[in-house]
């Protein structure tokens, strides 16, 4: 993929920076924020949001945009992934911002 192909708006998925240990509180917050990328999220918070972050790439959505990706889940996840990925979502913004989502 050439420098040329890249779309815009596309997630970015892997870097090379070393960020150090960050607290959870801290790497949900900055994830939230697009200010790292979904594989340097889960470097420092390991699986537990799989299934989301899947989810969120599968259908590019970005999580600064909690209601949109509500959305999303309501509209194209099961049953039981509904419950997961709702559940997963309010972790993450449980530790980001400190407030509660729909």
């Amino acid at each position: 993929m050439g420098l040329g192909d890249i779309a815009p708006g596309l997630i970015v998925r892997h870097t090379n920076r070393r960020l150090g240990k960050l607290d959870p509180c801290e790497a949900c917050e900055r994830l939230i924020s697009g200010r790292i990328s979904f594989s340097e999220f889960v470097d420092q918070v390991g699986e537990e949001y799989k299934e989301l972050l899947d989810f969120m790439m599968d259908n590019d959505l970005h999580p600064g945009r909690p209601e949109e990706v509500l959305f999303c889940i309501d509209c194209h996840a099961g049953l039981y992934d509904r419950t997961l990925l709702r559940s997963q979502l309010e972790y993450l913004y449980s530790h980001g911002r400190r407030e509660s989502i729909g």
